[in-house]
């Protein structure tokens, strides 16, 4: 269907709007080319990244920055109509700086064509730098943990103590001999053994650092940082668990000090814009700005010393130690951002983006502070441009971008047999022209209204052309295929009979793929001229 003119300039505004946004705004260095791998347009991050590692005096051609034969080979898959994610090493002229990117390229359409290619480069000198620093460390810590002053214990499956330093015993009040008798529910004060036996079930799977409180021989406790890691270490196919364990009495009377004197170290947050919150190592809001009341309407000391996630409502998994972006941010100096959800006194939910970053306190502990802002529009608008982009905005059902991506998955799936189906309007142009596009719209979203609604719950339906509409129809064979043609058809003339005014015809034409070797491209194909075929078969009998 042609779009009215008006419309489509506004829609092209509103699209020129947000790519503009998406360049200005962006810390990532972009860079649009066309087939000929001219630079079309590129931001200020990609214009300063080209002009400190490229030779060339004026930027034409995206391989003038990129100059390495097979980062070029890979990137021209693009122009396949492939999504390219690489990482790329870029030297200075001079070879003096080294600059490390995590490039994400693709295609550029324009009705189905490509007519040019994105690039998008994000710098991740900095992460591979403090990974390869991470690695160096962790190897001299290996070197080092026999003289430390560590107390080391390995645990069998059976939660029995199979070898301990002399360090271990002495901490916990035993002797060599006395040890290997005991259970690791013996010095843990925290954790009874029905936890233990539950928690650490498969010791593969146990990789984690915590904090507890064991118990010495005489009754007397101390405060324990223990780091426990599952792994094969004799190598006799049998897992154990490797125990570090670290007297943190001393810290521990610390943290206590630091909570005494947090007030002191609020002040210099009070008065800032958006909402400011500190997060202590254990995940806790230690501080929030006053302001909270006015954005959420909650009191601070409705929030203070509550989990950040009772706070933050995660996605699924978010909470989990790998995926936490709390935890992560503790672990390293990068400075992270994510989106929550967080829901006010009166029970609506809202989204804040919050940006976390590691500090230190008065004491040198380490604390996380979180600037979180109100994205509740930015992210209406994000909805708003995935539907657009996978769904027909005449009848509301997925659209061609959408179908071959359906189409592709199936391919992939070894569910068959799987039937397609091709069906055509019949006379939309005659309807256009003489009873107008209003008409030949409403005609539009009524058959696919009647065609979704012979359809079975898990066919997939989508508008792939002005009076085109493709179905997937997951195993069916080609009995079931006629079975579902012959129930649209009657949906059409039920529909027909019932109606006074225009009637509306279609012609339909299927395909059905019994093995998974077939192309569904090319069962798409055959479908499309039996329809063809179909429609000419009821042009003549309408004719007559």
């Amino acid at each position: 269907m042609n779009r009215n003119l008006h419309d489509r300039h506004k829609e092209n505004s509103f699209v020129n709007s947000a790519y503009d946004s998406m360049f200005h705004f962006t810390e990532e260095a972009i860079a649009l080319f066309d087939t000929d791998l001219n630079i079309v347009r590129s931001n200020k991050h990609f214009d300063d990244l080209a002009l400190l590692y490229s030779a060339a005096q004026k930027q034409g051609s995206i391989f003038d920055l990129i100059t390495d034969k097979d980062d070029n080979r890979s990137f021209l898959s693009v122009f396949d109509d492939k999504i390219l994610n690489k990482e790329i090493t870029l030297k200075s002229p001079q070879g003096e700086d080294i600059r490390i990117l995590q490039v994400r390229m693709g295609p550029i359409k324009d009705n189905g064509k490509i007519i040019g290619g994105y690039s998008i480069f994000i710098d991740i000198t900095e992460f591979r730098n403090r990974e390869n620093l991470l690695n160096k460390r962790y190897i001299l810590i290996c070197n080092l943990v026999d003289n430390a002053n560590l107390g080391i214990v390995i645990i069998g499956q059976d939660h029995k103590v199979i070898e301990s330093n002399d360090r271990f015993c002495e901490m916990i009040g035993y002797s060599q001999n006395e040890i290997t008798d005991l259970h690791s529910w013996d010095w843990e004060y925290l954790i009874d053994e029905n936890t233990i036996r539950q928690g650490f079930a498969d010791l593969s799977e146990i990789h984690s650092t915590f904090d507890t409180i064991h118990k010495r021989k005489d009754g007397t406790t101390y405060h324990a940082a223990v780091s426990a890691s599952g792994s094969d270490v004799f190598g006799d196919g049998k897992d154990v668990i490797m125990c570090i364990s670290e007297d943190i009495s001393a810290k521990k009377e610390m943290e206590e000090k630091l909570r005494l004197s947090e007030t002191k170290f609020r002040t210099y947050i009070e008065n800032a814009a958006d909402m400011i919150l500190t997060v202590d190592s254990d995940e806790k809001i230690s501080y929030i700005s006053p302001n909270c009341e006015k954005i959420c309407g909650f009191k601070p000391e409705d929030l203070t010393h509550k989990n950040i996630f009772e706070f933050f409502m995660a996605k699924k998994n978010e909470s989990d130690e790998d995926k936490n972006p709390f935890s992560s941010a503790f672990k390293s100096d990068k400075i992270e951002y994510r989106t929550f959800k967080i829901k006010h006194s009166d029970g609506f939910l809202h989204w804040y983006g919050v940006t976390i970053s590691k500090t230190s306190d008065v004491n040198g502990k380490d604390i996380l502070i979180c600037n979180t802002r109100n994205i509740d529009q930015s992210i209406e608008k994000e909805k708003k441009l995935v539907h657009l982009s996978l769904y027909d905005h005449l009848t509301g059902i997925p659209n061609r971008a959408f179908f071959d991506a359906m189409l592709e998955r199936s391919q992939v799936s070894r569910h068959r047999p799987l039937s397609l189906l091709m069906c055509d309007l019949d006379y939309l142009k005659t309807i256009n022209d003489t009873y107008g596009h209003a008409k030949g719209d409403e005609v539009l979203q009524k058959t696919a209204q009647l065609l979704q609604s012979s359809l079975r719950k898990e066919d997939f339906i989508a508008r792939i052309g002005g009076d085109e509409f493709a179905v997937i129809l997951p195993g069916a064979d080609n009995k079931e295929a006629l079975v579902v043609i012959e129930r649209i058809s009657e949906t059409f003339n039920d529909y027909n009979s019932d109606k006074s005014g225009l009637a509306i015809n279609i012609s339909i034409g299927f395909s059905t793929v019994k093995d998974t070797e077939t192309s569904l491209e090319d069962a798409l194909c055959k479908a499309d001229m039996k329809m063809y075929s179909r429609k000419q078969v009821n042009k003549s009998l309408a004719e007559l």
